[in-house]
């Protein structure tokens, strides 16, 4: 089975929202289908969110692009709790609202890693910015914090973050 390409440049080129159009392509792929991405960025939260869905990341660099390929794998038991844990959390509970929009970077991601950590383990904390923010997704990957991002028309994003620990 051939492997779906989509290349980043000509995404933003388009005007198309980067996010909506990468989780529609990953929501596409068939059954054992693997995914090339080429961009000039390294597509972190996008490999985080690959790896919980059972698939292999493998990155080449061929000049000022990055190839990354992403290809149905084997999940160990591990990566099955880590799984279990992230993705299939249930992002409820008693809800804190930021409205991030207008702010510039780094104060979003600041505004809402501070306020994950003055709220009570099973809050929700809620997030609205101008744009999906890649480098919190990032970190939140790092933190084990479940998440869910939810696209919205004007290409902006609301993030929900379950404070687990």
């Amino acid at each position: 089975m051939e492997p779906v390409v989509v290349e980043v440049k000509s995404i933003l080129k388009q005007g198309l929202s980067l996010f909506t159009h990468m989780m529609d392509t990953v929501n596409n792929l068939e059954p054992g289908q693997s995914l090339i991405v080429k961009s000039t960025f390294n597509p972190r939260p996008l490999m985080s969110q690959m790896r919980r869905r059972g698939y292999t990341v493998n990155q080449e660099k061929v000049g000022r692009v990055i190839m990354t390929t992403f290809t149905p794998g084997e999940k160990t038991d591990n990566e099955d709790k880590m799984n279990e844990t992230a993705t299939h959390a249930q992002i409820e509970g008693p809800e804190e609202f930021l409205d991030n929009r207008g702010l510039v970077p780094p104060e979003p991601m600041q505004r809402t890693l501070q306020k994950l950590e003055e709220v009570e383990v099973g809050t929700v904390v809620v997030i609205h910015n101008d744009r999906v923010p890649i480098f919190l997704l990032g970190q939140l990957d790092d933190d084990g914090y479940p998440y869910e991002t939810i696209a919205q028309p004007d290409d902006s994003a609301i993030v929900r973050i379950l404070k687990t620990h």
